[in-house]
C-alpha cells in the first residue's frame, strides 16, 4: 500500500502544481484585463478632457543690466516697451540694445490633435514680439499647422515671431543676454498671416503672406508682405538658412534679405549672419534707408556645465543720414523728416538721431551740411559691437548667463547722461538667471 502511495505521490504533486499554475495564470489574465479596462478608461478620460497631446512649458529670466552711458544699473524684468510701468519719459523703457527681449516670463501651451494638426500658443506679458507695436499684447506666438495630403506639407496660420537669423527672442534659446545688432535693428518683430511649410529631403521652407509688425490692416491699406525662410541641413552639425521680406511696410517699399549658417565640431560651435535691406524714403534725410550688416558668434564648451562665447557685429548705416527697420529718430528734423540744425539744448535733450542706440548723424554733421547749402547730404553712423560672455548650467532647468558688451560708433552719437555728452562708445554688463520647466 505504501509502495502504491509512494508511486502516486509525484503524480499528485504534479497535478496539484499544474492546477496551481493554471489558477495563477487565470488570475494574472483577469488582472491584466482589469488593468486594460482601467487604462482604456484613463485614455478615454484624457481624450474627453482635452489633455491628450497637450504639453505645457515655461521660462523666466530675471536680468540685471549696468550701462555706463546711461549711468544706470538694476534689474530688467517684465518692464514694458511703452513706459506705462514707469510713469516717466518714454525713452526710459523704449526698445533698445540694452532693453531688448530679455527680462521675460513665458508660458507655452502646445496641443497635437489626431491627424497631425498642431496648436501652439506662447504668452509673454509686456515683452512679447508683438508688444513693441501692438502695445499691451501678451501674445508672442499663436499658430496652427494643418497637414495637407502629405505630412511634409502643412498649412500654417496665425501670429509668428520673426524667424530671421541665428538668434531667437526667448532667453532659453539664446547664448548671450543681449542680442546682436542685426536682430535688434534690421529684423521685423512679428507677422500675422498664413502660408505653407513643406519639407523636401534636407530642405525645409516656410512661406507666408502676412502683415508685418501689425495685427490688422488700416483703411485704404493693401500692403501685406511676402515672407519666406528656407533651411538646408547639410548634416546635424552644419546648415544654412535664407530669409527674405518683400512688399510694403508703413506704406513704403521694403526689400530685405538675410542668410545665416551654423557649424559645430566637438565643443566648438560657430554661427554667422549677413543682412542687407532697403526701405524706400525712410532714411534720416528722406531718401531711401539702406543697410548691410554681419554678425558672428563663437561658443566653446569648456566643461559639461560651463560654456564660453564671443560675438562680434558690424552694421553699415551711413548712407542718407542712416535709418533701419528698428531705428527711431527723435529730433532735429522738420515736419517732413528733413534734417534741421539742432540747438545745443535740443541735442542735449533729443540728439540728432537715435541717441540711445547710436544711429543717425551728429548735430555737427547736420550743421556742416546746412552751412554748405546741402542739408540733405549728411552721413549717418556705422555701428559695431563685441560681446564676451558665458553660461553656467546649475541644473537641468537653470542656467546663469553673464556678459560684457562694448558698443562702438564711428561718430559721437551715443548720449552719455553725465553732462549730456556724446560719445562714440558704451560699455555694458549683464547677467540673467534663466529657469525653464
Amino acid at each position: 500500500m505504501f509502495k502504491h502511495l509512494t508511486l502516486a505521490l509525484p503524480c499528485l504533486i504534479a497535478a496539484a502544481s499544474s492546477y496551481a499554475a493554471d489558477t495563477e495564470i487565470e488570475q494574472l489574465r483577469a488582472e491584466v484585463k482589469r488593468m486594460q479596462v482601467k487604462i482604456d478608461a484613463l485614455e478615454d478620460a484624457k481624450t474627453e478632457s482635452g489633455m491628450a497631446g497637450l504639453k505645457i512649458s515655461g521660462m523666466l529670466d530675471p536680468t540685471y543690466i549696468a550701462s555706463r552711458n546711461r549711468r544706470s544699473s538694476g534689474f530688467n524684468f517684465l518692464n514694458n516697451f511703452d513706459a506705462i510701468d514707469r510713469g516717466a519719459a518714454a525713452q526710459d523703457s523704449s526698445y533698445a540694445f540694452d532693453n531688448s527681449f530679455f527680462g521675460m516670463a513665458m508660458l507655452q501651451i502646445d496641443k497635437e490633435m489626431e491627424g497631425g494638426t498642431k496648436w501652439h500658443l506662447q504668452l509673454v506679458p509686456h515683452k512679447s514680439a508683438s508688444s513693441t507695436f501692438n502695445l499691451g499684447s501678451v501674445i508672442h506666438e499663436a499658430t496652427v499647422s494643418v497637414p495637407l495630403e502629405e505630412q511634409d506639407v502643412k498649412l500654417v496660420a496665425g501670429q509668428f515671431a520673426d524667424f530671421t537669423g541665428y538668434e531667437y527672442f526667448l532667453s532659453h534659446q539664446t547664448k548671450l543676454v543681449t542680442h546682436n545688432l542685426l536682430f535688434d535693428f534690421t529684423q521685423p518683430s512679428y507677422y500675422a498671416g498664413a502660408g505653407v511649410e513643406f519639407v523636401r529631403g534636407a530642405w525645409t521652407t516656410k512661406a507666408l503672406l502676412a502683415n508685418m509688425n501689425k495685427s490688422s490692416h488700416a483703411d485704404n491699406n493693401r500692403s501685406p508682405v511676402f515672407v519666406f525662410r528656407t533651411d538646408y541641413a547639410h548634416s546635424e552639425f552644419a546648415g544654412i538658412g535664407v530669409t527674405g521680406q518683400f512688399g510694403k511696410y508703413m506704406d513704403k517699399g521694403l526689400r530685405m534679405l538675410s542668410t545665416d549658417a551654423f557649424y559645430t565640431r566637438g565643443a566648438l560651435s560657430i554661427n554667422g549672419q549677413i543682412n542687407v535691406g532697403r526701405w524706400k524714403n525712410m532714411a534720416f534725410n528722406g531718401s531711401d534707408a539702406q543697410w548691410a550688416g554681419v554678425s558672428v558668434l563663437g561658443t566653446y564648451l569648456v566643461s559639461p556645465r560651463l560654456e564660453l562665447m564671443a560675438r562680434a557685429d558690424y552694421l553699415k548705416n551711413d548712407k542718407n543720414g542712416g535709418g533701419t527697420l528698428g531705428t527711431v529718430f527723435t529730433g532735429c528734423t522738420d515736419a517732413t523728416g528733413l534734417p534741421l540744425a539742432c540747438s545745443d539744448a535740443s541735442v542735449a535733450m533729443l540728439g540728432a538721431g537715435d541717441y540711445r542706440n547710436g544711429f543717425g548723424p551728429t548735430e555737427a554733421a547736420l550743421s556742416n551740411a546746412a552751412a554748405a547749402g546741402t542739408p540733405g547730404k549728411v552721413r549717418g553712423t556705422n555701428r559695431s559691437e563685441i560681446t564676451l560672455g558665458g553660461a553656467y548650467t546649475i541644473n537641468a532647468n537653470t542656467k546663469l548667463k553673464f556678459e560684457y558688451r562694448y558698443d562702438w560708433a564711428n561718430q559721437a552719437v551715443l548720449l552719455a547722461q553725465k553732462a549730456a555728452l556724446y560719445r562714440k562708445n558704451n560699455s555694458l554688463l549683464a547677467t540673467s538667471l534663466v529657469v525653464t520647466f
